[in-house]
C-alpha cells in the first residue's frame, strides 16, 4: 500500500457572488448545489518536508460551488496542494500528465480540498444569504425513543 501524505495547502483566490437577496432564496422549495472539482497541472518539486528534503508533487485545484436552478450564486477557491509518497512519483507525474490520474491519489486531494474548504463556505453562503454549501447534521432530540424503565441521568 502507497502512503499518500498532504503536507501543503493554499488557498489562493476566492470568489463569490449573490445573484439574488436572501427574501428571494427563503422561498425557493428546491436549489440545486452542484460541486465541481478539477484538479490539475501537477508539478515535481523538492521541498524541505516533515520528512526532510523530498521530492513532492504539487497540484492546482479548482472547487466550485455553484447553486443552480434557480442560478442564485456560486462560491469558487482556487489553490494548490502539495503531496508526497512513498513511492516513484516521476512514475506517478507521467501517469497523472497522461491523463490517467491514481483514484487514490485524486481522492485524498479531493478529500482534502473539501475538509479544508468547507468551513469556510459555510460562512461564505450564510455572509452572502446562500443556503448552506454543506449539508449540516440535523439534530433530533424527539427521534430517538427510550425505554420507560431506562433511568435519565441529565437534569437540566
Amino acid at each position: 500500500m502507497v502512503n499518500i501524505v498532504i503536507i501543503g495547502f493554499q488557498v489562493k483566490n476566492i470568489e463569490s457572488k449573490s445573484f439574488t437577496g436572501p427574501d428571494v432564496v427563503k422561498h425557493q422549495k428546491n436549489i440545486n448545489i452542484n460541486f465541481d472539482i478539477n484538479i490539475r497541472n501537477p508539478t515535481l518539486v523538492v521541498q524541505n518536508t516533515p520528512f526532510g528534503e523530498k521530492q513532492i508533487i504539487r497540484l492546482e485545484y479548482a472547487l466550485s460551488i455553484n447553486y443552480l436552478n434557480p442560478n442564485i450564486g456560486y462560491i469558487r477557491f482556487e489553490g494548490s496542494t502539495d503531496y508526497f509518497q512513498d513511492a516513484d512519483l516521476e512514475a506517478l507525474h507521467k501517469q497523472w500528465t497522461a491523463g490517467s490520474a491514481p483514484p487514490a491519489v485524486q481522492n485524498e486531494v479531493a478529500n482534502t480540498m473539501v475538509s479544508n474548504l468547507s468551513p469556510l463556505a459555510l460562512t461564505i453562503s450564510k455572509t452572502l444569504g446562500l443556503p448552506p454549501a454543506v449539508p449540516l447534521p440535523a439534530i433530533n432530540f424527539q427521534g430517538k425513543q427510550k425505554k420507560t424503565e431506562e433511568p435519565t441521568y441529565y437534569h437540566g
